[in-house]
């Protein structure tokens, strides 16, 4: 049996590593003491506590392969590196052996080569020096170099967790007499590169406060996941796809009645709008990344939760994080309300209860404007007018003119005379056949006050909403058509089909067709437009412009005295732009 004395003296394991990391290969160098070799390897000392020569050296052989087992390096994607003991600089082993309680006196160093294929972008460092049962802690502290730069990386891994470095090998240092200027732009170009998101151990958080909606996005590592939910995975190291489904499910359940947030002082859930699986890959974030397994090492789950209030326009919200743990202490935040203001903040699991919340209140100019009805002020119609009763009694007089005699002149002048006087009376009218329709006066107008009130309809929140706003400006049989043609037409597909906020709608060409060419009726009008809507989409601090042009046909007739959209034809749609920017914060 091994002396417990022993074991209580030197509960942990202690190593360091030098790392050196070139375009081609990373080669680290650890040092450790030879009691892990008696940690790990159940070597067995004798009756003085002694371990033998044979044992110590059959130890130092055997780790070998455990340190290639338990020291891992990663790529972007999560993948070990294949690596190998290229050199082993072992302790001076006495004939007589080494005492158990002197084994903190030797050192030994072996030394690891991992080649790469190219130069990485992204490498995690992760180390798992623990014996089977998890009994003895283990630490290593690593000390990281990217050649040719000045750049050093230090950190201490615990057993299990993981730090992931990224590299610039295109960017050249900075000399050393580098100004505070320099310095900056190299910091920004950083920023850019990493889109922001600088720490790959870090809870993130992203807060938008809009009229319509509320919109918390958390950007969890699934290694600090996996210590809070009880994830299935076959593979120790990965979540295949088939696998986060299950994941997804956990999460809804641990956060839907977590972190209260309340809409115009009212309580309300949230609508888990998207929760994606994301590696390192920094693309990933400029569109919805693919499905594909993920590493626990380096992993991220990024959960959107939207929060809309059904009845009105969002005045005021109040947003909490409450939702700690051992690995997640602190949520480092950042708040952007509606007129596009933003500012910093970090939930703490040592703040008061009080200080983890964020309050906004909407300006009420960026509230969602009520559309207005356009009155249909519609001209008269030409017409012809018959005078009936004259006409009859002119008939009469020429017919007793034709066929009586001097005698009766008198009452056919009489009869003449009564023709003239009632003219007033009696008449008919009927549409001018020759005279043309008039034209509705301000056609352009009418039709923009319209359309854009169609546009601004989708500044509302729920479908309800959006409804009842749009019936101000299209007819009832066309809202459910219009209202998913105007979705679609802002749907941005590498953002999951997420719909863009209208942000412009610009005019390039617009007029009203003929008449002669078009059977509706007057005094209804088709009219052809050709317009620009710009829109955006935003999410993790990432800005996803869209810019569409569009060319279409539209009807617009008079309903119950209000001018009404109760038609539309897309004839022609592109893409006039896209980019996606960053916030700078």
């Amino acid at each position: 049996m091994t002396p417990v004395p022993s074991l209580a003296r030197h509960p942990i394991s202690v190593t360091e590593a030098q790392v050196y990391v070139t375009r081609t290969a990373a080669r680290m160098r650890i040092q450790l003491f030879a009691e892990d070799l008696f940690l790990f390897h159940g070597l067995e000392p004798d009756a003085r506590d002694i371990l033998s020569p044979e044992q110590l050296r059959s130890g130092l052989q055997q780790h070998r392969q455990f340190l290639l087992d338990k020291v891992k390096l990663r790529d972007a994607k999560g993948e070990a590196f294949p690596g190998r003991v290229t050199d082993l600089q072992p302790f001076e082993i006495p004939d007589e052996g080494i005492a158990v309680d002197e084994l903190m006196l030797h050192t030994a160093v072996y030394e690891l080569e991992f080649p790469f294929s190219e130069p990485p972008e992204f490498l995690t460092v992760q180390q798992d020096i623990s014996d089977e049962n998890f009994i003895f802690p283990s630490e290593m502290k690593m000390v990281l170099h990217q050649a040719g730069t000045d750049l050093t990386y230090t950190e201490s891994l615990k057993p299990g967790t993981a730090h992931t470095i990224r590299f610039d090998w295109n960017q050249p240092p900075l000399p050393d007499d580098a100004t505070d200027a320099d310095w900056r732009q190299w910091l920004e170009k950083q920023r850019q590169a990493t889109l922001g998101i600088t720490s790959y151990s870090s809870v993130y958080s992203f807060i938008y406060f809009e009229p319509a909606e509320v919109r918390h996005e958390v950007l969890i590592p699934l290694a600090a996941l996996k210590t809070i939910l009880p994830m299935q995975h076959t593979d120790p190291a990965f979540i295949e796809v088939e696998e986060q489904e299950a994941v997804r499910n956990l999460i809804r359940e641990w956060l839907v009645d977590a972190n209260p947030v309340t809409i115009n002082d009212t309580a309300v859930k949230p609508e888990f709008t998207r929760i994606d699986f994301y590696g390192l890959d920094l693309k990933d974030f400029a569109q919805q990344a693919e499905q594909r397994r993920v590493s626990l090492a380096n992993g991220r789950v990024g959960i959107i939760m939207t929060y809309r209030y059904a009845d009105e326009a969002i005045r005021r919200a109040v947003v909490t994080w409450d939702t700690f743990h051992s690995s997640i202490r602190k949520v480092h935040s950042v708040i952007i309300s509606g007129n596009d203001e933003m500012r910093k903040f970090e939930f703490s699991r040592f703040n008061e209860a009080a200080d983890n919340q964020v309050e906004w209140a909407a300006d009420l100019q960026d509230l969602p404007k009520e559309p207005e009805e356009v009155a249909a002020v519609v001209p008269g119609r030409p017409v012809l007018t018959i005078p009936v009763l004259s006409c009859v009694l002119l008939t009469i007089s020429v017919v007793l003119l034709s066929k009586c005699g001097k005698n009766q002149r008198t009452a056919v002048t009489v009869s003449a005379i009564l023709a003239v006087l009632t003219l007033p009376a009696a008449q008919w009218q009927v549409p001018h056949p020759w005279k043309p329709l008039p034209e509705i006066s301000d056609a352009d107008g009418i039709f923009r006050k319209l359309h854009q009130g169609a546009y601004g309809a989708l500044a509302f929140g729920t479908e309800e909403q959006i409804y009842d706003a749009l019936e101000t400006a299209v007819d009832g049989s066309l809202l459910e058509s219009l209202y998913l043609q105007l979705h679609e037409s802002l749907r941005i597909r590498e953002q999951g089909g997420a719909v863009a906020r209208v942000r412009s709608v610009d005019y390039n060409d617009g007029r009203v067709i003929s008449r002669e060419s078009t059977p509706i009726e007057w005094p209804g009008f088709r009219y052809r437009s050709t317009w620009t809507v710009a829109g955006t989409v935003e999410h993790w601090g990432h800005i996803h412009e869209r810019q569409n042009r569009f060319t279409a046909l539209f009807d617009v007739r008079p309903e119950k005295g209000a001018w009404k959209i109760t038609s539309m034809q897309v004839e022609d749609q592109e893409n006039v732009s896209s980019r996606t920017s960053l916030r700078k914060f």
